[in-house]
């Protein structure tokens, strides 16, 4: 009879360990390059909220708001080495888990978000599935917004024109770092994104003069006040997703994963709504106090050619693999 009880006991703590629930408790910790107090941590601070509610006090989610664990390469970093378990990024983060992923940045090839949104629905099975090879794990969706070049001193109406003036491409970029090769400026300069303000800022010899940015992050990241002029041409636009590393994810009990996965997915959504109409706004408002930069139609053809040279030379120097590049570009027409 004792050996009947122990052999019990035993299964059913098994079984109690087997089907482990949230309301174990567990914290898990996110980056990100946005201040708390942004549009961005706003709907992260609801993320969290969301999350704990649901899951009765079982799952925490822990942020490090405005950069606190370094950039997004030192982010994705901290993420491989379990440091951090996940965060929110754009496709400069999402790029250093699987470098093709920029195909759904390639410039001139979305010129509205319903044009992104078609493409991101037709290859979504794809990029979950290539992330999830890389170990990690995408739970949602966010945009950046819709880039616009804007310069101090002189308006940027040519590709050529950037030449002339002091640009530079965030560190870990390669699509941006492709465009200023492809335009032909000299050693393009790489800067992280704590140190562009700085660099905006400096009115010294060679300092940076021309961002190439969506107007949500120009204004909250106070990189505006810095120019004056605006392109109504859209120059690019910015993805962004969600992402924890897949086997701290797989780890976690079966209610917490499915909280974390309703839950990220929503807020994937309300971030596309709510980011959309805020990058909108600030687009408007910049217009309001900048010199606003209207392009003729000889001069936007200028810039299709070179934005095609080069989605072009993104491909057949393999930042964007074969089979992705042409995925993307037959899901656009």
């Amino acid at each position: 009879m004792f050996r009947k009880l122990f052999v019990l006991v035993a299964v059913l703590a098994a079984t109690l360990g087997a089907a482990r629930t949230a309301s174990a408790g567990e914290e898990v910790k996110l980056g990100t390059l946005a201040p708390a107090d942004s549009a961005w941590g706003k709907v992260f601070k609801a993320w969290s909220k969301a999350v704990e509610e649901e899951s009765n006090g079982g799952v925490k989610l822990t942020w490090y708001f405005n950069g606190t664990q370094g950039d997004e390469i030192a982010m994705v970093g901290k993420m491989r080495s379990k440091q951090i378990d996940g965060g929110a990024f754009t496709a400069t983060g999402l790029s250093q888990i699987y470098p093709h992923i920029i195909a759904l940045q390639m410039p001139g090839l979305f010129p509205n978000w319903a044009k992104l949104d078609a493409v991101r629905e037709k290859t979504r099975g794809r990029f979950e599935k290539d992330f999830e090879a890389q170990g990690f794990r995408i739970l949602g969706t966010g945009d950046v917004g819709i880039a616009h070049i804007m310069s101090r001193g002189a308006p940027v109406r040519s590709p050529d024109d950037l030449k002339k003036m002091h640009p530079f491409y965030i560190a870990g970029d390669s699509l941006g770092q492709k465009v200023l090769e492809t335009v032909g400026v000299a050693s393009p300069r790489a800067l992280g994104v704590p140190a562009i303000l700085p660099a905006l800022s400096s009115r010294s010899e060679g300092a940076v003069d021309v961002i190439n940015s969506p107007s949500i992050a120009a204004e909250q990241l106070q990189w505006g006040p810095h120019v004056d002029h605006i392109n109504t041409m859209p120059s690019g636009i910015g993805i962004g997703a969600l992402v924890m590393n897949k086997e701290r994810f797989d780890k976690l009990p079966a209610d917490a994963k499915a909280v974390l996965e309703r839950t990220g997915k929503n807020t994937g959504q309300l971030l596309t709504q709510r980011i959309r109409g805020i990058d909108e706004a600030a687009f408007n408002r910049l217009k309001a106090n900048k010199t606003v930069v209207e392009l003729n139609d000889q001069e936007k053809a200028v810039w299709a050619e070179t934005f095609k040279k080069v989605r072009n030379a993104l491909k057949a120097e393999g930042k964007i693999k074969a089979e992705v590049f042409d995925e993307v570009i037959a899901a656009a027409q």
